[in-house]
């Protein structure tokens, strides 16, 4: 298959910017463990949420979300596809990882490639028990969403540019 090309990668990438600094921006309004979101039940008590199901789908208003929860709203308010989503997780995923000193290795100028959904499904339970372990704090949680947005960053900034047409009369 051949490599994705220029137009779309910084598209791609883009866009999971987007998911991240709107799972960010989520995350700083309010942060839960044991749940992917906070809603207020019928009494309005806080209830913890585990998934769309369970809410009805993604809730209008949240009183917190968790990281994964936290990536879904923010991938639902975007007008790209679930994909965003679970390249951003994927982001986030790797920066957990480097965060603890594994080394990471992006592919030079491109995507990496999307994994298996088996990969992506483990991905997403280690970053839920990675938020969810007790003495885990919003600040952690942060800075591993920052470090997964810096990341983006720097990919957007070194993913190759499309080519651009010679102008009329160039040669």
């Amino acid at each position: 298959m051949p490599a994705p090309g220029a137009e779309l990668v910084l598209a791609q990438l883009t866009r999971q910017l987007a998911v991240l600094e709107g799972a960010r921006t989520e995350l700083e309004a309010g942060w839960i463990q044991g749940g992917w979101w906070a809603v207020s039940s019928a009494d309005g008590t806080p209830r913890l949420v585990d998934g769309y199901a369970a809410a009805g789908g993604t809730p209008d208003h949240v009183e917190g979300v968790c990281l994964v929860g936290a990536l879904v709203r923010a991938g639902s308010r975007q007008a790209g596809s679930v994909s965003d989503v679970g390249r951003a997780a994927d982001a986030v995923y790797d920066a957990l990882w480097s965060s603890r000193g594994q080394p990471d290795a992006p592919p030079p100028g491109g995507m990496p490639p999307v994994p298996p959904p088996e990969v992506r499904l483990a991905r997403v339970r280690t970053l839920t028990q990675w938020n969810d372990e007790a003495g885990r704090t919003r600040a952690e949680v942060l800075a591993v969403v920052d470090r997964a947005i810096s990341g983006t960053i720097m990919d957007l900034v070194s993913a190759p540019r499309p080519a651009q047409p010679e102008p009329v009369g160039a040669r």
